[in-house]
């Protein structure tokens, strides 16, 4: 977790209340002295039906869907609930939750919550009997994991299984560290002590919190609750802003270790924090250190966080070429600006034609993480306060000083944000005209227009799309394709987020709720909803083969179309796509890395039993070996310790981005094709050279191997 900012993917949909990594699923243990009761769920049940897009009432398939999400997110993994527990909940509460939460009588939260902890002690001394077993692992034995085509245990034999299979496969991930018995017995059970302690300290709060998502998740995917933790979490995201001493932490083994160290904040400013540093106390100022070994994530991210200017101190141990440092570190909270998920720009060359006819084109790649916006600082009317938009025209501005004939906007994983932002970012290429259509649960329809003619670039634009563009991002790839305006190119489509949330402040103890208003609609009158915005040019990708958008959520909402909107279309596109999906296809048919991503969406598709479960049987030193020279050989292979790889906050280098590389060449080639030119070939110099330079590098490394 960055302090004030993220705790990483595993902190997604119901995750959030969970840390669910295969062997165990339990309740993060902060708590607060507030007291979230039943009376208060009633209350903001009630407040969700007033405003969602769907629903204005609690019934019974609500209810229905309401206990399948409860239960699943106490045992996602099917690993303490027996099927009878299962059907008897059905059958008390499956139809009888919407009564009882209008009754403020929570008992049902009561008896699932108890029913789980009671298997959770059931399951304790078979846990500790795998782990004190003798694992055989040279057998061929597999742990299922697609937990939506596991059924649930019929006995409690069957559950024990379950868990020494899990707890195998643990003890291999350890032995690749060790092969000391009394080591791995000694994680395995520090892992286990940390769990318990952790499900002994899940306070009420937490219980009611996590019925409440659930509830909110029924109605659709993306109506949540928050609480006061994940509240200030959520406004640092779009704010892009913190008060703090700027790291990215992670909980390893019951100890708080430095994952990495934010850029210009005051740990890596102070020279003596390095990355894997664990935090063991943190004091305030002359205040007395408390000791964080164990605490929950969330619980030593209160203690370091803190208003700017004041001090906080660290006491960190470290391991240095096996010798074991500790030393107190003093540090002054300072604002750190989150420039990792701030947009930026480079330009880039590709080489176009042959022979002496040759030219380089140059292109601007503009990266836009997500369309944040500081709502306070504008609230506040700040002058200068952070937002996309501006960050976005900098960028714009960067790029024509540097020559650039295109821009190449890169929307990938970009999970969306600000509507507004999503407007005036779309009036940077568009004059003045509808962006999105939005209309509310009554049916009434409103439409956001850009009202500046002023254009910041006109010349060609393409924009990357993948499978985790979502929200905002479909709304900017939607209006951009409606218009005419780009190429929009990528995955076969975008995630399919076509709804609006409105997140709703009820006070500082009890959080706030994200609540669907509204669903969005393109000017031309077409959802994104579950369908997305699809791509004009496809690029061959394996994310196109997983599983990831709104059509493999619970409860999403349909996709539908109204009126379309007026708007004046352009010409800038149509009469070109042809020819450069053609050009593409005809690289990529022949391109070195795209066969490679062919192979792999290939053995992707085959596998779809081994993707369900995971092997328990190590392999020898020689099928490592092979595994590695495999990787080694594949063209623009990246050896991880490259300088050019080596840090994390770096950006993938352009050589590894085989997306980015044919998105690059379309681009070049749109703007011969603009300019009333043929399409010969295109090449990006910098690649081809360091492409050259790393399989020579390899084939060195292979002949003084042999």
């Amino acid at each position: 977790m960055i302090i004030g900012f993220k705790c990483g993917d595993v902190c997604k949909i119901l995750g959030k209340y969970f840390l669910s990594i295969i062997f165990f699923n339990v309740a993060m243990g902060s708590s607060t002295a507030f007291a979230l009761d039943c009376k208060q769920v009633r209350l903001l049940t009630q407040y969700y039906f007033k405003m969602h897009f769907a629903y204005n009432e609690f019934n019974d398939e609500l209810s229905k869907r309401s206990l399948d999400l409860f239960v699943k997110a106490w045992d996602p993994g099917k690993l303490y609930f027996l099927q009878s527990d299962i059907e008897r909940f059905e059958k008390e509460y499956s139809t009888n939750i919407d009564n009882a939460v209008l009754a403020a009588d929570c008992h049902f939260i009561d008896d699932i919550v108890s029913t789980y902890s009671q298997r959770f002690t059931d399951r304790q001394k078979g846990i500790d009997e795998s782990i004190l077993a003798t694992h055989d692992f040279k057998i061929d034995e597999y742990m299922e994991v697609d937990q939506k085509k596991m059924p649930w245990a019929k006995a409690a034999d069957e559950l024990a299984d379950r868990w020494r299979k899990r707890v195998k496969f643990q003890i291999m991930g350890v032995r690749e560290t060790t092969t000391d018995e009394k080591k791995i017995r000694d994680k395995m059970n520090k892992r286990m002590a940390i769990v318990r302690k952790r499900h002994s300290e899940t306070s009420s709060d937490e219980v009611m919190g996590i019925f409440l998502n659930a509830f909110a998740s029924a109605l659709d995917p993306h109506s949540d609750y928050m609480g006061p933790d994940e509240l200030e979490d959520f406004r640092i995201n779009t704010r892009l802003s913190l008060e703090g001493i700027g790291a990215v932490l992670r909980s390893e083994d019951g100890f708080t270790t430095i994952q990495s160290l934010v850029p210009g904040g005051a740990a890596s400013q102070s020279g003596l924090i390095k990355k894997n540093d664990k935090i063991i106390a943190v004091a305030q100022g002359k205040g007395v250190p408390v000791d964080v070994v164990d605490m929950d994530l969330r619980e030593v991210v209160k203690l370091i966080r803190g208003h700017h200017g004041t001090e906080v101190k660290l006491t960190i141990t470290r391991d240095d070429k096996g010798l074991n440092t500790q030393l107190i570190v003093p540090l002054k909270r300072q604002k750190v600006q989150l420039t990792d998920k701030a947009s930026k720009s480079q330009i880039k060359t590709v080489k176009v034609g042959l022979g002496a006819g040759a030219k380089d084109i140059k292109i601007g790649v503009i990266t836009l993480p997500s369309f944040y916006m500081d709502f306070e600082g504008r609230q506040n009317k700040e002058k200068n306060f952070k937002s996309s938009s501006a960050d976005m025209l900098r960028e714009i501005e960067a790029v024509k000083k540097g020559g650039a004939s295109a821009i190449v906007l890169d929307l990938r994983n970009d999970g969306g944000g600000s509507l507004d932002e999503a407007v005036t970012i779309s009036g940077l290429f568009i004059k003045n005209g509808p962006v999105v259509q939005i209309r509310d649960g009554d049916g009434s329809n409103k439409i956001l227009e850009d009202k500046d003619p002023s254009v910041a670039w006109s010349g060609p634009l393409a924009v990357i799309v993948n499978r985790q563009s979502a929200s905002a991002s479909e709304i900017f790839a939607g209006a951009i394709q409606d218009y005419n305006r780009g190429l929009i190119i990528g995955n076969t489509h975008t995630f399919g987020k076509g709804t609006v949330q409105n997140l709703n402040d009820i006070s500082d103890k009890l959080g706030a709720i994200k609540v669907t208003i509204s669903k969005f609609y393109r000017p031309s009158g077409s959802s994104t909803q579950l369908r997305g915005v699809e791509s004009d040019i496809v690029i061959p990708d394996i994310l196109d083969e997983v599983e990831i958008g709104e059509k493999f959520y619970d409860y999403a909402l349909p996709w539908e179309k109204i009126k379309n909107s007026d708007f004046n279309k352009l010409d800038e596109v149509g009469p070109f796509v042809k020819k450069l999906t053609e050009a593409s296809a005809a690289r990529v048919l022949t391109d070195e890395i795209f066969k490679q991503v062919r192979e792999d969406v290939k053995t992707y598709q085959e596998k779809i039993l081994e993707r369900s479960r995971f092997s328990l049987k190590e392999k020898t030193e020689k099928e490592k070996l092979a595994e590695k020279e495999k990787l080694e050989a594949r063209v623009g292979y990246a050896n991880p310790t490259d300088s050019e790889a080596a840090d994390e906050n770096e950006d993938v280098p352009l050589l590894d981005d085989a997306q980015l590389q044919e998105s690059l060449r379309i681009a070049a080639d749109y703007v011969v094709l603009k300019t009333g030119g043929s399409l010969l070939s295109s090449t990006i110099p910098e690649v081809d050279a360091a492409a050259k330079a790393r399989q020579l590098k390899n084939k060195k490394a292979k002949t003084k191997k042999k």
